[in-house]
């Protein structure tokens, strides 16, 4: 699956949290996977073996990208690979699903399932984990409010209670010692949308304490790396 959009970030605080929930509950279709709290998030991103698509983010190239894989329950036998590519204001998501087995040959750095799946995604994931020698760097964990409006392929998610781990990459663990990286209700608000955004949002968007941000859950978690390794 390929998904092309345009992607707006901010971060919020607790008040602001409380208000966009309760508006985008009103006005916006809520997320079948909400539960009254949201739902579980779990992501693990590699990065070659030089750290280029940290570097590029942080150096603010326009042309970057990421790889994870990506969780919603630590039972599943089903995984997420995604690459996402970002340009400019816009965002290319690449997605398939593969075996937790499979997922955990990528963990321990075995590639060569990739080509077992019949489908660009993992091609091109296998030539740019390999090429980079790609490996896991970190572990992120969150809980999401998802809302959604069909016109235009809105999707407004809340992010909250973001943790990390940059040094036990088990996904499938439900114990793992997670780090939160900010307070809990420090959350991040994602607008992602085709074409135009409606009016109404953006009105309700400019009444927050905050502005549009380029923000990275994956460059945020590496607080290790940036602290102490850089």
């Amino acid at each position: 699956m390929i998904v092309n959009r345009r992607e707006l970030k901010y971060p919020i605080g607790e008040t602001d949290y409380y208000k966009v929930n309760e508006l985008f509950k009103e006005v916006l279709t809520p997320d079948p996977n909400n539960k009254s709290y949201g739902y579980r998030i779990r992501s693990l991103y590699f990065d070659s073996l030089n750290n280029d698509d940290y570097y590029a983010k942080v150096n603010g190239e326009e042309i970057r990208k990421k790889i994870r894989l990506r969780i919603y329950d630590t039972k599943t036998d089903k995984v997420k690979l995604e690459i996402k590519r970002k340009m400019n204001v816009s965002q290319r998501k690449e997605t398939t699903t593969i075996s937790r087995e499979d997922a955990i040959a990528l963990i321990n750095k075995d590639y060569s399932v990739l080509l077992n799946y019949e489908n660009d995604t993992a091609k091109s994931a296998y030539n740019i984990m390999t090429i980079g020698q790609y490996r896991p760097v970190v572990l992120v964990d969150y809980n999401r409010r998802a809302y959604i409006h069909n016109e235009n392929n809105i999707r407004v998610t809340l992010d909250s209670d973001i943790k990390s781990n940059e040094f036990d990459f088990d996904m499938f663990n439900e114990d793992i010692l997670m780090t939160p990286i900010v307070d809990y209700y420090n959350a991040v608000l994602e607008v992602k949308f085709d074409g135009e955004l409606f009016c109404w949002i953006s009105q309700a968007l400019a009444g927050l304490d905050t502005t549009n941000r380029s923000l990275s859950k994956y460059c945020s978690s590496r607080q290790f790396f940036e602290n102490y390794i850089l």
